[in-house]
């Protein structure tokens, strides 16, 4: 699978959502045609041969939409839903079916959104969640590499994570070209020596954090900052529903003048945010040194129930 095709596709998807959102919005059906069945056929998944995928696969005392077959065993069933429909209402009987087929992996879209769950996993639900996706989230590039957590060969061997390897090729005229991808594979996580823990951060002078890789295995975009770090570390806490509005304001350490977190961009001094990022609902304050960065990212990981331990950073 050319990755270039991959990301021609997810490009076009884009545009379909844009153009078409108010009548995806109206019909599942529509979705899956326009929006799922496109993205499961690039990914290898030919949804025309019952040999690799089953629509409407009847499980236990109702159907999945599609059930993913690697060896003639269902590996991934997917629940499909119309365009910006909420995706959490289905995720618990989804899973049930999964647990009672004995299916590994559970995934739910509408379209635009893909979450991928562990359904064996023996934590709650919302832990079970191993990949998650926005083909609208990010460039499509970054959002391409993403979705080949469902490319076919990565399901059957059981590999199921983004890809990480982002390759752009230099163009005459970069503005009317798009980017390539030219890996033709989710490159492995670099060795566990180019990785720190946030719970032990000791980089050397100089460098800077480059990568995120998060609890559950996926990995941030590439980053080039602190405040990306923050950023990042923030964003996958919100999309896993660990912070919520209601965790927030957070202060500063040893600050009661100062919120690193908060729903509003505003201090309780009155003041704003001096160099302020919204994440989702809430609003992130990156003012600060790389090192109180990572302090601040290690309060706001334990204020949720976190491990610091488990998210690791690459440094450049």
């Amino acid at each position: 699978m050319p990755l270039d095709s991959l990301l021609s596709l997810v490009e076009k998807l884009r545009e379909r959502i844009d153009a078409h959102g108010s009548k995806l919005r109206q019909s599942e059906a529509l979705t899956r045609y326009a929006l799922i069945d496109p993205l499961l056929r690039e990914l290898g998944w030919d949804t025309g041969n019952p040999d690799l995928v089953i629509p409407e696969y009847k499980v236990g005392g109702g159907r999945a939409d599609y059930a993913l077959l690697s060896d003639g065993k269902p590996t991934v069933m997917v629940e499909a839903k119309s365009l910006e429909s909420p995706l959490q209402n289905a995720l618990s009987q989804g899973i049930g079916y999964c647990l009672e087929q004995g299916t590994p992996y559970f995934s739910i879209t509408d379209g635009r959104r893909w979450e991928i769950y562990e359904t064996h996993k023996p934590v709650p639900i919302a832990e079970k969640r191993i990949v998650q996706f926005d083909l609208k989230d990010g460039s499509a590039a970054e959002e391409c590499l993403k979705t080949l957590a469902l490319w076919r060969p990565n399901v059957g061997s059981g590999q199921i994570a983004p890809g990480q390897a982002l390759v752009v090729v230099p163009t005459p005229n970069r503005s009317a070209q798009p980017k390539s991808l030219i890996s033709t594979s989710p490159s492995p996580p670099p060795s566990p020596d180019e990785w720190q823990a946030i719970s032990v951060l000791n980089p050397k002078k100089g460098s800077r954090p480059v990568a995120v890789q998060f609890p559950d295995n996926s990995f941030s975009p590439p980053i080039k900052t602190w405040k990306s770090l923050m950023v990042e570390i923030t964003r996958w806490l919100v999309k896993g529903n660990y912070l919520k509005t209601s965790d927030c304001p957070i202060q500063k350490p040893r600050s009661k003048k100062r919120y690193v977190v908060s729903t509003t961009p505003v201090h309780p001094s009155g003041d704003p945010f001096r160099n302020g990022a919204q994440v989702e609902s809430l609003h992130v304050e990156t003012h600060a040194s790389g090192e109180d960065i990572a302090k601040t990212a290690r309060l706001i990981i334990e204020r949720v129930g976190q491990d610091p331990a488990q998210f690791k950073v690459r440094f450049s």
